[in-house]
């Protein structure tokens, strides 16, 4: 009797586990609501850091563009290459533009919790539904950082690559617009702070698991059973 007591409580302590692992987002520490909350305090920071590989690339795109203007290749000019200057100059200026806007107007999770802190619900879905919506946010601003680096890299390396093209080698608009190339590849290397939070927010969601996976499951032949209880498991 006393050993099937024992197994019965190992039985509902696992259920209750299970229980809770059906919704992660309740169990996240800090939950996404939280996340949002905490960077309110120091959005603008972070934003201007976020941007500084996107705007050192758009700087050496805008120098590249002047300093070619008056060093176009004489057969070029006929073919429409002295509008590459005017092209470089463009993008590096589009650039910083966009992300002085950014930095000094666009609060991006400020916008997010005004528009989750209408839910008052404290029952289990609309808790829930608060989650959900805010790791949707977190998850968004995480995919347009993720673009906006991507895109920045393709339109300053190609307005570079136009400029060396159309410009007379061996004179220093050559040299500039080879290192403005080199240069729009700087944001492959620093993601941008929504990208941070939303691979930090990821990573604490999947480890409400970890206490499971070392749980021993049953094992059969050819396969391994997946469910709920003794033999819960899950997979990433």
């Amino acid at each position: 009797m006393k050993l099937l007591g024992i197994m019965f409580s190992f039985c509902m302590m696992f259920n209750s586990i299970a229980q809770e692992l059906q919704y992660p987002e309740l169990n996240v520490t800090p939950r996404a609501s939280d996340r949002i909350k905490l960077e309110l305090k120091d959005e603008k920071q972070n934003l201007d850091s976020s941007f500084l590989p996107i705007q050192l690339s758009a700087v050496a795109t805008l120098v590249a563009g002047g300093m070619s203007s008056s060093e176009i290749k004489e057969d070029k000019e006929d073919e429409g290459g002295d509008k590459a200057p005017l092209l470089a100059m463009g993008v590096g200026l589009g650039w910083l533009g966009a992300t002085v806007w950014a930095s000094m107007k666009y609060r991006p999770y400020k916008t997010a919790y005004n528009k989750l802190k209408g839910f008052k619900g404290t029952s289990l879905r609309d808790r829930l539904t608060l989650e959900r919506l805010a790791e949707e946010e977190i998850n968004n601003l995480r995919s347009i950082g993720k673009k906006m680096r991507y895109l920045s890299v393709a339109s300053n390396l190609i307005a570079s690559g136009v400029l060396l093209e159309n410009v007379e080698p061996k004179t220093d608009a050559n040299m500039m617009a080879a290192t403005s190339a080199l240069v729009s590849l700087a944001p492959l290397f620093f993601k941008t702070h929504w990208e941070k939070v939303g691979n930090e927010q990821a990573k604490y969601k999947k480890k409400i698991f970890s206490p499971v996976a070392i749980i021993p499951v049953t094992h059969e032949p050819f396969q391994m059973k997946k469910a709920v209880g003794l033999n819960l498991m899950y997979q990433f």
